[in-house]
């Protein structure tokens, strides 16, 4: 038996209201969900896309945080490590520093430093050598003291063309003479050409 749905008699005033305001309510629905509802739905499915990918990162974040600490004390050792090395081989020559250096192990030494001349710089393929020519004046054994400061220096220092000869005007005090006086005799001039080495840029 078939189900006959009653007719609706739109020419009816209150059952064409009644369907104008079903139809308008159901085109403001639709229109309310393609304008609200969807861009909402997009920004929301982008939301999560992105929350996604920055959960991601905290986890590879996370995940070397343990390695930061290594990385930190590392970081350190190399830095020590680059600032002896500059201590030893100095990005430039730094002539103000090395005669003050001179100057004080000349005066730890007891000699007297006469010269201290800058020669032009020779030029290698991976460095510049940094010479320069000097003069002490000193006891035999204060004259030894100060080669050996030099070799103790921290940044690498070469000697050439050493030579050691009596000083002029040497006077040699014995016995009684000597012992009455604290000042060591001059007996020694030193001459010699040093060398350091600075990094070629």
């Amino acid at each position: 038996m078939a189900l006959k749905l009653p007719r609706i008699d739109l020419k009816n005033p209150k059952i064409r209201n009644v369907a104008v305001i079903v139809v308008c309510g159901i085109g403001l629905g639709v229109a309310w969900y393609q304008m609200i509802c969807i861009p909402k739905e997009q920004e929301l499915q982008g939301l999560e896309s992105e929350m996604s990918k920055k959960q991601a990162e905290l986890n590879s974040m996370l995940a070397m945080k343990p390695q930061l600490e290594k990385l930190k004390q590392d970081t350190a050792l190399a830095r020590v490590q680059l600032d002896s090395l500059k201590s030893i081989f100095p990005d430039q020559k730094e002539i103000p520093k090395l005669i003050r250096e001179i100057t004080r192990i000349a005066h730890a030494s007891g000699i007297e430093a006469q010269k201290f001349s800058p020669l032009p710089d020779v030029e290698r393929e991976y460095y510049v050598e940094n010479r320069y020519s000097l003069v002490v004046v000193g006891g035999y054994h204060q004259v030894a003291n100060f080669f050996s400061f030099l070799a103790n220096l921290p940044l690498l220092v070469n000697l050439s063309e050493v030579s050691l000869r009596a000083a002029s005007g040497a006077s040699l005090r014995t016995g009684a003479a000597q012992e009455e006086s604290d000042e060591v005799p001059q007996t020694i001039t030193a001459s010699f050409k040093m060398t350091t080495f600075s990094s070629k840029r």
